[in-house]
């Protein structure tokens, strides 16, 4: 609507009628979720590691992430939950998608930043996925300069996160997908990893389960600022009677 200029009282055209007409029926199936209040279940023994996991993701329709809490008890037993999501529609102004998926990073790291002050957790350690190999270059380098919007977003994601915390995950196993592109009601009652967690985190070591790929950024990547330098060659002959230049 925002994007075809409508004003507030304006009827909506046909196709977004129907579109709405399908959400507003898909609502009533929202009465089957259920959701567990307590992250720790009944019979799980006493805790010994405390991890949260930031998943971030973004399409073109719009981007956000997932927070998971991680506990591992003395048997080694794991459960996961979900903590925290936020998604937003993506700006009608188009972006590339490596510089959605980096504001989906940073949207991560302000979850991270809300969950550290709100949980009541001892020894936390926290780690950040992304799919975007694109963005996880941008995180780790160290050499480049960039432009502006990418250059602003990496300070943000370095202020609070180390790079050695950010992995790569693929999108088959990327759970913030359904914040990016969205799910009906639905859709979101059967979907039970949404608030479980990828299969991966129920590991032993998820750490050694994760994908590892090439974060080197290709040298004609146009968000690396270019800088020119220009070089003057002089002659003797311009030499000056004062053996200056």
């Amino acid at each position: 609507m925002c994007r075809n200029q409508l004003d507030w009282d304006s009827p909506l055209p046909d196709k977004l009628i129907t579109q709405w007409e399908k959400w507003r029926i898909d609502l009533q199936h929202l009465k089957d979720l259920e959701i567990a209040r307590c992250f720790k279940p009944k019979d799980f023994g006493d805790v010994v590691t405390t991890e949260l996991h930031h998943f971030s993701d973004a399409s073109t329709k719009g981007y956000g992430q997932r927070s998971y809490v991680r506990l591992v008890d003395e048997k080694e037993t794991v459960h996961c939950t979900l903590v925290m999501a936020k998604s937003r529609v993506a700006p009608l102004k188009p972006l590339t998608l490596p510089r959605l998926e980096l504001t989906a990073a940073v949207v991560s790291v302000r979850m991270s930043l809300i969950l550290q002050s709100e949980l009541e957790y001892a020894n936390l350690t926290e780690w950040f996925w992304t799919d975007s190999s694109v963005g996880l270059g941008y995180i780790a380098n160290d050499t480049g300069r960039f432009h502006v919007f990418v250059a602003n977003r990496i300070q943000q994601i370095r202020d609070v996160s180390k790079p050695f915390q950010w992995n790569y995950v693929s999108s088959s196993n990327n759970p913030a997908d359904v914040a990016s592109r969205g799910a009906s009601a639905t859709e979101l009652v059967k979907k039970s990893n949404w608030f479980s967690g990828p299969d991966f985190l129920w590991m032993k070591n998820p750490l050694e389960n994760c994908d590892v790929i090439n974060h080197d950024i290709p040298d004609d990547d146009t968000e690396i600022k270019r800088c020119r330098i220009l070089e003057t060659q002089t002659t003797l002959g311009e030499i000056g009677a004062s053996g200056t230049l």
